[in-house]
Parts: C-alpha cells; structure tokens; sequence
C-alpha cells in the first residue's frame, strides 16, 4: 500500500488551455480543446481531426490517457503525441477523467468515463463531417493501466485494433505487494477503488487481498479473444512500475501466441528519458502498427 505514495510523489498536474478551437491554415488540422463528454469535471477531452483525404471515407482514431497516479495529470501531457499522428491523416484525442481522491470514484469509474469519451468523440467527428470506424488505445503509467483495462476487460463501441503502452502497471499484486501496515480504513478505500464495491470487513487474509488486486489488473483479462496486438516500452532501472509488470505481459501474451512488441529501456527509470535510441524505435513501431492495423 506504501507503494501508492511513490506515485503521488511523481503526480504532475498541469493546466489545460482555455481555448474551444484552434485550426493550423498550413496543414489544415483542426484542434478543439476541453470538450465536455460527461458531467464531472474531470470529464473534458481535446481533438485534433486531420486535413481529410479524398481516398478515405473513414478514418480511424488514437486515444491517449494521461498518468499520474490515478489521482493527478492532465490530457496535455500527451499533446505532441497528438500532432505528430493527426499529421499522418490519424484523428487523435487525449483525455481527462476523474481521479481517485474523488469522492465515489473507483478504477471502474474510469472505465465508464473512457466508454463514455470515445462514444462522445465519435458523434462530435461526424458532426465535423469525420466518420471514424476504428481505433487504437495508448496511455503511460496510470494511463497505461487503464488502457490496458479497457482494451482487456470492456466491450468496445468501436473496434480497437491494437494498443501502445508505456510503462502500465499489468498487476496490482506486483504494485502493492505489501498490506500489514495498512488502516482498516485504507485498506477499505483500496478495496473500493479497485473494485468499485464498499467493504464491511476489517481484516483481509492475503489470498482475499490478492484477489482484490486482480479485479484492478489487466493481465487478469487477458485471454484468447482480448489480447489485442500491443506495442509496450518499459524501463529496466524503473522502480515504479518494475520490469515484473512487462514479464507478466509477455508470459500471458507468449501463451495465447499473441502478436506484440516490447520495448525495455535499459538505461531508464519510470519516464524513459535515458534511451534515445529506444524512443526512437517505439516511434517507429507505432507508425508500423498504424499501417498494418489501421490499412492506411
């Protein structure tokens, strides 16, 4: 449970613009910013919708999810991801939700909120005359995690055709190994959060706090028909999101003989800063994916 502060420590929150719309004459991209998608406050996404091509009737979208912690962040962090893919005739999006510390807000919560952006995403590009039939889920951290949940665990509006992850948690069991130094209260909180279910009970044995974690983890749904093909780039030296997390993909992925590629930053902690080369390929690989998945 300790483990948790280390993510609050790491929670950057950052602003968002206040502007509704901007467009970019010499691409002609479009980016509206803090599109509402639901009634919480945290529900707000931007949208880059690209110059469209007159050899595509539909296009197919990015979705990024922003880390911190489940309890901090913002969509903004993953802004340059967005312009780079809408220049390649991608329509891309980056989103907020709600966070932990919230009241009543549990992982769950969360996936609701995805369900509900991607849903609103869709009717908003088509009332700009952008029809999408297909998509692709990323995230980092936090965000990660929750890409991955929603790609493993929740039936999809619009088919998801593969993920990209950076340094997601895949099993709370490995995140939070230790519970004995943890308050009723806490561990209650925990509980909810990852289930979405109140407790009544004081004490947990090990076993019900294991299970409890895999409700919250997404190798606990991975199997035949959800795993979908993933890009995933991990650091070696990340004492966050230690290379477990990646081990317990691969071994789920290796069974199902699931197409994936892994990514280890040798020289990198939690934020990937210390391996160019390594950045470089994820690029690379990312474009690959957009072409193979995507068709175009």
């Amino acid at each position: 449970m300790k483990r948790i502060l280390y993510f609050i420590i790491i929670c950057i929150i950052i602003g968002t613009s206040c502007a509704s719309k901007t467009k970019r004459e010499e691409t002609g991209v479009q980016e509206f910013y803090n599109i509402s998608y639901g009634e919480k406050k945290g529900n707000v996404y931007d949208l880059f919708l690209p110059k469209l091509r007159d050899d595509k009737d539909t296009l197919a979208l990015i979705l990024y999810i922003h880390g911190g912690s489940w309890l901090g962040g913002d969509k903004f962090e993953h802004h340059n991801d967005c312009r780079m893919l809408v220049n390649k005739g991608y329509v891309t999006a980056t989103m907020n939700y709600s966070f932990l510390n919230e009241e009543g807000v549990s992982i769950f919560t969360m996936m609701d909120e995805i369900k509900s952006c991607i849903a609103h995403i869709t009717q908003f590009s088509k009332e700009k005359g952008v029809i999408i039939n297909q998509m692709a889920i990323a995230g980092t951290s936090a965000g990660g995690h929750l890409a991955m949940m929603y790609s493993y665990s929740q039936h999809h509006s619009l088919p998801i055709k593969f993920e990209a992850i950076k340094v997601g948690p895949s099993d709370f069991r490995i995140l939070f190994p230790n519970d004995e130094n943890s308050s009723d209260e806490d561990l209650q909180n925990f509980v909810f959060q990852c289930t979405g279910k109140r407790a009544k009970v004081k004490k947990f044995s090990f076993n019900e706090l294991d299970s409890i974690k895999l409700i919250a983890s997404p190798i606990n749904y991975i199997n035949d028909s959800t795993a979908l093909p993933a890009i995933w780039a991990y650091g070696e030296k990340d004492d966050l999101v230690n290379p477990g997390h990646y081990k317990a993909l691969k071994t789920c992925y290796d069974k199902l003989d699931k197409p994936y590629d892994l990514i280890v930053f040798p020289n990198s902690n939690h934020f990937l800063w210390d391996d160019r080369d390594c950045t470089e390929r994820y690029d690379s690989v990312l474009n690959e994916y957009c072409k193979i998945y995507f068709g175009y």
